[in-house]
């Protein structure tokens, strides 16, 4: 890094009205600004070595995590691992794939879904999973898997903390999409998402936004489960729950899709009459029943004495939504 003593006032100003230094440094994505006041310091001179010394370890820290070259000039390290598909990724999945290619005796070829990483010398690698071993679902989470620990080793070995975030994001990724493939365990369902990622016509970002909503859609089933103690919100029952939303999904924006607080764990004769607005609750979390539904509800095991503990102001806010839109009185 270059001497300051050549510019020994760099990205300091004197705002002489005031009676302070102020340290500027404005680059993405690093922003910082510090005042160093005469009063506090005694004197202008004193508070002037304040700033020089604030800037400089500020300098220092970022030469430590490297977003700083030798001449002294900040710039962002590219980051080193791949977060998103590139132009050649045919899966969707970015850093897993599936190919076919000849098995270890060179007799035939076989199926595989492919783990890419680097090896201990940064040289690319490839880790593959048999289909016909391991079939397709297994091989394809076994893939992800392998990946994931290679990607979790990368993580350890950063230190910049945007890019400690969006490989951190990645990582989160992988693990949601490994939880949805292990959800599948219908046959139609199965193959409708492998079917997809296997679509030749279909693009590797329109693969990956495929699999985004339904990582999405993992990540939201799972939260408003732990919001609602893995139980019923109505009965307490704690098997056969739906987490579903309270503004239905085609009637939120992307944030409401996603938002836990847009959400209730229910059984399924709840979960069902509150979908086709049937049934909904008050603020006080008491039930509100549909007319429609008085003839059944005995027979369905609804009495009209259910309430909700413990709604909060976010769920109010779209219980609000449900009451005036859904709800069929």
């Amino acid at each position: 890094m270059k001497d300051q003593t050549d510019r020994p006032n760099r990205y300091l100003k004197r705002r002489e009205a005031e009676r302070f230094w102020q340290f500027q440094f404005e680059r993405d994505p690093i922003k910082e600004t510090e005042t160093f006041y005469d009063k506090d310091h005694g004197s202008k001179e004193l508070s002037l070595a304040a700033a020089r010394k604030y800037r400089d370890e500020f300098f220092k820290a970022a030469a430590d995590i490297g977003v700083i070259d030798a001449s002294g000039q900040f710039y962002i390290r590219p980051l080193p691992i791949q977060t998103v598909p590139s132009l050649r990724n045919k899966s969707g999945i970015v850093g897993v794939s599936r190919d076919a290619r000849f098995n270890k005796s060179k007799s035939s070829f076989e199926k595989v879904w492919i783990a890419n990483y680097k090896n201990d010398d940064g040289e690319n690698e490839q880790k593959s999973f048999t289909i016909i071993g391991l079939g397709e679902k297994q091989a394809l989470i076994a893939a992800i898997r392998f990946r994931l620990t290679y990607v979790r080793k990368v993580l350890g070995q950063l230190n910049f903390a945007p890019h400690k975030e969006q490989v951190q994001a990645h990582i989160e990724e992988l693990e949601f999409l490994c939880e949805y493939i292990e959800t599948l365990v219908e046959d139609n369902e199965l193959f409708y998402f492998l079917s997809t990622l296997n679509n030749p016509s279909l693009t590797a970002t329109e693969k990956y936004d495929f699999i985004a909503t339904r990582i999405g859609q993992e990540r939201f089933r799972r939260f408003v489960l732990a919001r609602w103690g893995d139980c019923c919100a109505v009965t307490g029952a704690t098997i056969f729950l739906t987490a579903g939303h309270i503004k239905p999904w085609s009637e939120s924006d992307d944030k409401e899709r996603l938002d836990p607080n847009n959400g209730l764990a229910l059984s399924p004769v709840f979960d069902k009459a509150f979908d086709a607005g049937l049934i909904t609750f008050e603020t006080n979390g008491s039930i509100r029943i549909s007319r429609r539904l008085l003839r059944d509800m005995q027979a369905l095991g609804i009495s009209g004495q259910e309430r909700i503990e413990g709604l909060s102001v976010q769920n109010e806010a779209y219980l609000l939504y449900h009451r005036a839109h859904r709800y069929r009185s």
